[in-house]
């Protein structure tokens, strides 16, 4: 029995985690996660685990911690480490140079890290022919595999295991209980990994993935039954709502789970959800809080430059959809993209107060490697390739704070949610965001931003105050973890103190 180890640091459920969890344990292997700012000692933990085998799913904001945490680990324990996740197999290359990596998962990860733990059981070291990975040899060649096949029934594989994640009272006891019923989406937007991880998967399988109503219902019933403060149901996955059937069967099924309490949210394709019938039996189900990807208020760039051709009478026509029929909803925006003016970036505000959501999301771009907008960027100028490799773990963090044209445009990212609240304020914020008023956007951002967690999160007044604790003790330079880290860095995202 092979014995594999994740190491992360955000403090959520990663569902490839789960996944593969559930398929090594399903195999007869052993799996756990250690999350390092969830634990008093996460190396202590690492040790009393005793794994055969270090693993680290990354996405790109973690990357320069987890190659931190892997040479401490590999020169610790000395066991093989291996990475996976969207950012290695999008830069494969890059990652397997890494002296702390031994070997690099390049697609989905269950079948292929069973087949590893099955010849490792067998060598009592990592073979070097299994489907799916890229292995280091001694000389620090590389011994490169093809892929893996897609799974393509995703009822083959056994519900996701929570109870690797749910030993951390903060996370059981949260009251969003996030679900996945598919994989990957048909659309191509070019700031999103889908188009690189099409030719990734190309000739291996059915790419877009669904599992059946039946399926989802009852693995929200079985994660219920483990932690019975979930209140809502967030669908995670990029295809949510876009095959309407499946999602009415799916949202009535859940909406009368728990007496008929729990509610249900998602960010879901304007293009599927402009349907009034549709949008009708949305209305008859436990709708909590809908998503309306906006990204950005100019058409011509949104069309051209991000590859949504969607207008903005089709985004006003979904909030008017949502209004009539009593849905509340949020808008999802980026701000700061590559070559936006601050005039461009004025649009998606305005657009965002005529749409009157119940939140505006407003985040900054960030240029992950080897979506394709990151590769235009750099081929265009419109990006120093060199703060690419310095990107943090926030969606709010300032990547270019040298730049004072682009700290003006993020300035309207920090006034943003508060200018679509309120907009007899807009004004006075767009003159704090155009004269680069750092502090003072700064602290708008912050507060609403609480406002927001408090409103969505339910967090407690205890996580309140570590929030305000966290914010100052970061602004001076002290403490560490996440959540100091990424404002120093960037002035960026908030994160309770989870540790119990």
């Amino acid at each position: 029995m092979a014995k594999v180890l994740f190491i992360q640091d955000i403090v959520y459920e990663y569902f490839g985690v789960m996944y593969m969890s559930a398929y090594l344990k399903k195999h007869g292997h052993d799996c756990d996660v250690v999350i390092e700012f969830a634990e008093k000692d996460w190396i202590q933990s690492v040790h009393k685990y005793k794994p055969d085998i270090i693993a680290f799913s990354l996405l790109s904001g973690s990357y320069n911690w987890a190659i931190d945490r892997a040479t401490r680990l590999k020169k610790e324990l000395g066991v093989p480490v291996i990475f996976g996740g969207v950012h290695v197999y999008l830069n494969p290359d890059k990652t397997i140079a890494q002296s702390c990596i031994d070997a690099i998962c390049i697609g989905e990860g269950e079948l292929p890290l069973k087949e590893l733990c099955d010849g490792f059981d067998t060598l009592g070291h990592l073979p070097n022919d299994v489907k799916g990975f890229w292995f280091k040899n001694e000389d620090g060649s590389v011994h490169k595999n093809p892929h893996q096949r897609l799974i393509e029934d995703l009822e083959s594989l056994p519900f996701a295991d929570r109870d690797i994640y749910y030993k951390y009272p903060s996370i059981k006891r949260r009251n969003i209980l996030p679900m996945l019923g598919s994989r990957w989406c048909p659309y191509t937007c070019s700031y999103c990994v889908i188009p690189a991880a099409k030719k990734v998967f190309e000739g291996q399988g059915k790419f877009i993935r669904e599992r059946s109503a039946d399926s989802i219902l009852k693995e929200v019933e079985h994660c219920i039954s483990k932690s019975d403060r979930k209140e809502f149901v967030h669908f995670v996955e990029d295809h949510f709502g876009n095959n309407r059937q499946l999602a009415i069967k799916v949202l009535r099924g859940v909406s009368k789970l728990n007496n008929g309490t729990l509610a249900w949210g998602g960010a879901i394709r304007v293009e599927r959800f402009n349907k009034e019938e549709y949008v009708k039996e949305l209305s008859t189900t436990n709708h909590g809080l809908l998503g309306i990807a906006v990204e950005c208020g100019d058409e011509d760039y949104r069309r051209d430059i991000l590859k949504r051709p969607v207008t903005n009478d089709q985004i006003r026509q979904a909030a008017s959809l949502a209004r009539k029929y009593g849905i509340q909803f949020d808008t999802l925006n980026m701000i700061g993209l590559p070559g936006e003016t601050f005039e461009q970036a004025l649009k998606t505000l305005d657009l965002n107060i005529e749409l009157k959501p119940v939140f505006a999301n407003c985040y900054v771009y960030q240029p992950y490697p080897g979506t394709d907008l990151q590769k235009f960027s750099v081929e265009h100028g419109l990006i120093d390739p060199k703060v690419i490799a310095n990107i943090g773990l926030s969606f709010y963090d300032r990547y270019w704070k040298s730049n004072k044209e682009h700290n003006t445009v993020i300035n309207l990212q920090r006034i943003f949610g508060l200018a679509v609240k309120y907009p007899i304020l807009k004004r006075p914020l767009v003159f704090i965001a155009r004269k680069d008023v750092r502090p003072v956007a700064d602290l708008i951002f912050g507060v609403y931003y609480m406002w927001w967690l408090l409103y969505y999160y339910k967090l407690t007044p205890g996580q309140v105050v570590n929030l305000i604790f966290t914010w100052v003790r970061s602004r001076f330079s002290f403490g560490n973890g996440p959540a100091a880290e990424s404002i120093r860095q960037g002035e960026g995202q908030l994160y309770p103190d989870v540790r119990e």
